[in-house]
């Protein structure tokens, strides 16, 4: 969690922050010759941060709606059960649970079905 302090600390925080972070040059779905943040690095927050590919940057529900939120570069899983647990992604969308959504690379802004 940052703090703000004002204009000056929140930016010195994340560029610290960003020199922490474990990298790997191109490749990835980062934008070319960018960076991209390498599995179990931070990932979103106020500098963009974008994941390797076959990555996504997994945000807790309450980090998702915080506009510099950050998260941690997490794999795709392959496989998920089928049980039926619905979930609302971040892109509007109903999942038939966290994995499928997980899967598709998208956050979970809440539990049950999407509503409009």
């Amino acid at each position: 969690m940052i703090v703000r302090l004002g204009g000056y600390a929140a930016i010195a925080v994340s560029v610290l922050l960003l020199a922490a972070c474990q990298t790997t040059s191109g490749g990835g779905t980062s934008e070319p010759g960018r960076s991209s943040v390498a599995e179990g690095g931070m990932c979103g927050g106020i500098a963009g941060l974008q994941c390797q590919e076959g990555l996504y940057c997994r945000m807790t529900p309450e980090m998702v709606n915080v506009a510099d939120g950050s998260g941690t570069c997490t794999k795709r899983p392959q496989a998920c059960t089928m049980d039926y647990r619905p979930v609302c992604g971040v892109d509007g969308k109903t999942y038939g649970n966290a994995c499928g959504a997980a899967g598709a690379g998208v956050n979970v802004a809440h539990t049950g079905e999407c509503k409009g």
